[in-house]
């Protein structure tokens, strides 16, 4: 049952590398994947890590932070599976105490914090319709989302593009930064700057997995 709420990980994998999307595209961090998500993208590239069997240990929160303390950087990325459905907070709250920035891959089906730690973001998904996973979402989340978090968007059609401009468009509030990217060999980047061009959507950032771009699509750990 989700969420698994006890003092220790399900970890898939644990390694450093450059982190391939996002605001911190480029730049060294350390990634945990957890084992476990809720939900069932019809493009997940990280199906190896659905179930919480999948994990290839699991690991104390004491065990877990002297893995993350043997790296040298403090950038970290929890991702997954989905990483909200572990009991996360007190592990962030003490990687922030110690100067960490945080960054949280969620999925957007999964309530956040309540409170955050003070260098916690979020990078969440907005699943769209070929997803197969946009009833899921939790629109809810949005109201957590500020200017220091990525409000994130895999597409890999025109509808797809549409769901992505109307939440764009008609944001209220204080917005986080958009980013669009596509599902790999489903639709070009070029389609992409193509449709933000057209539609004028200056606050979206068109990227792409910087990662699967320097080892390739199917390459773990990088």
């Amino acid at each position: 049952m989700w969420p698994y709420m006890k003092n220790e990980f399900p970890v898939v994998e644990l390694f450093d590398s450059i982190d391939g999307e996002g605001k911190r595209t480029g730049r060294m961090a350390i990634f945990v994947r957890f084992a476990g998500c809720n939900l069932r993208c019809t493009y997940c590239d990280t199906a190896y890590a659905l179930k919480r069997s999948d994990a290839l240990e699991v690991l104390t929160e004491e065990e877990l932070l002297k893995r993350i303390h043997n790296y040298p950087w403090k950038r970290i990325t929890f991702t997954g599976g989905e990483p909200m459905l572990q009991n996360l907070l007190p592990l962030c709250q003490t990687l922030s105490d110690e100067g960490y920035d945080i960054n949280i891959e969620t999925n957007g089906a999964v309530p956040l914090f309540a409170h955050r730690p003070e260098h916690v973001f979020y990078t969440m998904d907005y699943k769209c319709t070929d997803s197969g996973m946009k009833d899921h979402m939790l629109l809810s989340n949005f109201s957590q989302l500020d200017e220091r978090d990525v409000l994130k968007f895999v597409v890999s059609s025109e509808q797809d593009l549409n769901d992505m401009r109307r939440i764009v468009t008609g944001w209220k509030g204080i917005a986080p930064d958009f980013y669009v990217s596509p599902v790999w060999g489903k639709i070009t980047p070029a389609e992409l700057v193509e449709y933000v061009r057209k539609y004028e959507l200056s606050s979206v950032c068109v990227q792409v997995q910087l990662h699967k771009i320097i080892w390739g699509a199917e390459r773990r750990g990088v």
